[in-house]
């Protein structure tokens, strides 16, 4: 009988077992389908594991889907076992548990990271598989799209800050966070219990939320910011201290009454001035403040208890607050007259004009033609001509006008 030489029959067994354990799969692919030419995938029950080239078992069939290397990370594949996700290395070995819902590409949030969700939160794995953001948050931004390096994330409907280590360098305490630089600051508005504030690029408050609200710096000059408390105003400049205490229903801009220097305040009802430095120079007594007219040594009309005077831009009081305003309201002077024809001084028929009502002894004319303002007396005696654009008379007696 011919004998068969040792080595072929160990050849042979080999091939016999390597058949024998191949035969246990419901379908073995082809190697390199994965993008791994030294592995093949292989199904036994609908569960996926791999083999190698010598039929070795590299990664049991224990797998729901096993995605292709590199899809996700250049020497990775991810892997699905219970509805959960991990990842594997080219040897097979488990580098990333399949503990996650859901695992993203590395990279996609301006990042060497990749973002993954478990229990409906979201951290970070780097490429070492370790997890160094905790899924604690319910949203995790773009690293750098609020004009810092950091991330916005949200936790329990709370925002706040990751930087690039993973370390919340803004606690997520606030309900709203604006954007780096965005209201004329380098700072960012932040909102916590409906009220608001800011933080700089450290992450520290500079202005604690307290306002109800805060308008941009440049509002009323270029360094301020209008501020709201409890439905009053102020205002704080770009270091956060308080130039102005919210004590005033309304601020003004600066040089909206004619002045540049001076911002027209109002409190309880009346109006003043604050300058430049928030000193208030006029206090709000007035129950109006006109324009300052160039034409009248760049004063201002201001208005007290139904009587007038006038204030420089200086805020003195150069024309006191006692003159009555008689151009209030007027009717036809001819309804004083039996002759419509009669003439009044030597300014022509009495039709020609209106006529104030009479407070003491004097009253003003209108003309209808000019609308220039005169004065007559009850006796209808014009005692000043009608050429004038103010008039007003103080409790004296005194006339003043204005042409």
């Amino acid at each position: 009988m011919k004998r068969i030489p040792a080595a072929f029959l160990l050849l042979l067994l080999a091939f016999s077992s390597l058949s024998q354990d191949v035969s246990e799969y419901d379908y073995i692919g082809s190697y390199g389908d994965l993008e791994h030419s030294g592995l093949a995938l292989v199904r036994k029950e609908n569960r996926y594991g791999l083999i190698d080239r010598q039929g070795k078992e590299v990664l049991p069939v224990v797998y729901e889907k096993i995605y292709d290397f590199g899809s996700t990370s250049p020497n990775w594949a991810k892997v699905q076992k219970d509805g959960l996700f991990g990842f594997i290395d080219r040897a097979g070995a488990i580098v990333v548990k399949p503990v996650y819902e859901r695992i993203y590409s590395f990279g996609d949030k301006n990042i060497n990271w990749a973002m993954v969700s478990k229990g409906g939160l979201f951290g970070f794995i780097d490429r070492a598989g370790q997890e160094v953001v905790a899924p604690l948050y319910s949203s995790i931004g773009s690293f750098g799209s609020y004009g810092v390096s950091w991330a916005k994330v949200q936790k329990d409907g709370l925002y706040g800050f990751l930087d690039r280590a993973g370390k919340e360098v803004v606690p997520a305490v606030y309900s709203r966070i604006g954007s780096f630089g965005s209201v004329g600051t380098d700072w960012a508005k932040v909102e916590k219990n409906g009220l608001t504030g800011f933080i700089d690029r450290a992450g520290k408050e500079v202005v604690t939320p307290k306002y109800s609200s805060v308008s941009s710096f440049g509002t009323i000059v270029s360094h301020w910011a209008r501020v709201e408390k409890n439905g009053l105003y102020g205002v704080i400049d770009r270091s956060g201290r308080e130039v102005i205490a919210p004590a005033y229903e309304r601020i003004y801009d600066f040089g909206s009454k004619g002045a540049s220097h001076l911002a027209m305040v109002r409190k309880n009802g009346r109006y003043g001035f604050i300058d430049k430095s928030g000193r208030e120079v006029v206090p709000p007594i007035y129950d109006r403040i006109s324009y300052f007219d160039r034409e009248n040594s760049n004063w201002s009309l201001v208005e007290k208890n139904g009587k007038f005077g006038f204030i420089d831009k200086s805020g003195k009081i150069v024309v006191p607050v006692a003159m009555a305003d008689l151009s209030r309201s007027f009717h036809e002077l001819s309804d004083h007259f039996s002759s419509k024809g009669t003439h009044i001084g030597n300014n022509g028929p009495v039709k020609k004009f209106w006529v104030s009502d009479f407070v003491g002894e004097y009253a003003l004319i209108k003309s209808k033609k000019t609308w220039k303002l005169g004065v007559i007396d009850t006796d209808f005696k014009v005692v000043v001509p009608v050429e004038y654009q103010k008039i007003m008379v103080d409790t004296k007696g005194n006339i003043h006008v204005w042409k």
